[in-house]
C-alpha cells in the first residue's frame, strides 16, 4: 500500500494592506479580481479532494506527528494463511524422532506455561500435537527395555499430572499403545487395600521400573496418584513412577457412578479427544498381548464386593467385576 502523505497544512488567510497608489482605480481592481478568481478556484479544489478521500481526512494526524503505515486486510489476510503451524527450529517431524532427554526439555517448557493454550502452544512448536492442538493419535515412541523386549508409549496428557515433590506440573504424561503382560490385580484375588496394596503396583513400580532403559528411568519423574482404598471411600495418594489409569482417568464423569470413582483424577486429553461412550464398546481402547486383544486393568477397585476392579474389555468397554484374580493385561502410565 502506498505511504500516505501527511496533508498539506492551510495557509492562514492573507490580508492586504492599502497603501497610497498612483495608479488609476481600474489598475488596483484588476489583480484583485485575479487573485479572487484564484482564491476561489483552490477552494473549489479543497472541498473535492475532501469530498473524495473522507477517511483520510478523519485519519489525519496532528501536525509534527508522523503519519502511521496501516496494511492492507487483504495483505493480513494473505500473510496469515501461510502460517499452518508454528515450529520451533530444533522440532522433528515426529514423536518417535525425538530422544527421551529432548522430550523432557520440552516437557519442562510445557510445565513452564502460564495456561493451559500456553502449554498447547509449546506442544505445538514441537509437532507433539496438529494444529488444532490435538494429539497425534497415530504417533508413539519406543522404548527398549533392559531384557530386549520392546514397547511403543503415546502421549496422553500435558501438565496433567501432579509431581510428588509438590512443586509445578509434569509436561508430558505417557501410557503404553498396548499391553506389557498379562497378570492378577492381586495373587489373592481380592481388592483389599485398593491400588497401593495391589500386586499390579508392586510389580510396575518395582520390576518393571529395574527394567526400564537408563535415558528413560533418568527422565521419569514421580507423581501423585490419588485411588479409593476401601468401601468406606477412603482417600489414599500415593507417589507412583510407573501406574494404571483409573476410570474417570479413561472414561471421564460419563459412567462414573459412584462418588469413588469420581476422586481418582480427571480425564486425559487424549481420551477426552476419542469421545469415548460409557457403557459402550470403543474400539480405540481396544489393547492387544501378542497380538491377540485381551481386557486390561484400570486401578478403580469395586468396593461392592471383596473381589472386584474395574477393567476394560476385549471390545473396550469400561466396567467393574473384574475378579482380581483373573489374568488381565497391564498398560502402564509415565511422566516426564
Amino acid at each position: 500500500m502506498p505511504t500516505q502523505r501527511k496533508p498539506t497544512p492551510r495557509k492562514a488567510a492573507y490580508k492586504a494592506t492599502e497603501l497610497p497608489s498612483t495608479r488609476v482605480e481600474t489598475d488596483r481592481r484588476v489583480p484583485l479580481i485575479i487573485l479572487g478568481v484564484i482564491a476561489a478556484l483552490m477552494a473549489l479544489v479543497l472541498i473535492v479532494t475532501r469530498c473524495a478521500s473522507p477517511a483520510a481526512e478523519n485519519n489525519m494526524p496532528a501536525p509534527g506527528e508522523p503519519a502511521v503505515i496501516e496494511e492492507s486486510s487483504s495483505s493480513a489476510e494473505a500473510e496469515s494463511s501461510e502460517i499452518t503451524e508454528p515450529t520451533n527450529p530444533s522440532a522433528k517431524a515426529s514423536l518417535a524422532e525425538y530422544t527421551w532427554d529432548e522430550l523432557s526439555e520440552i516437557s519442562k517448557k510445557i510445565s513452564a506455561a502460564a495456561s493451559e493454550e500456553d502449554a498447547i502452544y509449546v506442544a505445538k512448536q514441537y509437532r507433539l500435537v496438529d494444529t488444532s492442538g490435538n494429539i497425534k493419535a497415530g504417533e508413539a515412541k519406543t522404548i527398549e527395555f533392559l531384557d530386549g523386549s520392546t514397547a511403543s508409549a503415546r502421549i496422553i496428557g500435558f501438565n496433567h499430572d501432579t509431581p510428588s515433590s509438590g512443586t509445578g506440573r509434569a509436561g508430558i504424561t505417557f501410557m503404553l499403545t498396548d499391553g506389557i503382560r498379562s497378570m492378577a490385580f492381586n495373587d489373592d484375588g481380592s481388592n483389599y487395600g485398593g491400588w497401593p496394596s495391589s500386586s499390579v503396583s508392586y510389580y510396575l513400580g518395582v520390576e518393571l521400573w529395574e527394567n526400564l532403559p537408563d535415558d528413560l528411568e533418568n527422565r521419569i519423574v514421580e507423581v501423585n496418584k490419588t485411588s479409593v482404598i476401601d468401601a468406606e471411600g477412603t482417600i489414599s495418594q500415593t507417589g507412583d513412577v510407573i501406574w494404571l489409569p483409573s476410570y474417570v482417568e479413561v472414561m471421564g464423569q460419563s459412567g462414573a457412578g459412584s462418588d469413588n470413582l469420581k476422586q481418582e483424577g480427571s480425564q486425559y486429553q487424549y481420551f477426552k479427544e476419542l469421545g469415548l461412550s460409557a457403557g459402550a464398546d470403543n474400539t480405540s481402547l481396544v489393547m492387544h498381548d501378542g497380538g491377540q486383544a485381551n481386557a486390561w486393568w484400570l486401578r478403580s477397585a469395586d468396593f461392592s464386593n471383596d473381589t472386584s476392579w474395574y477393567y476394560v474389555s476385549a471390545a473396550g468397554k469400561a466396567g467393574s467385576g473384574g475378579s482380581g484374580d483373573s489374568s488381565y493385561i497391564v498398560v502402564p502410565c509415565f511422566s516426564i
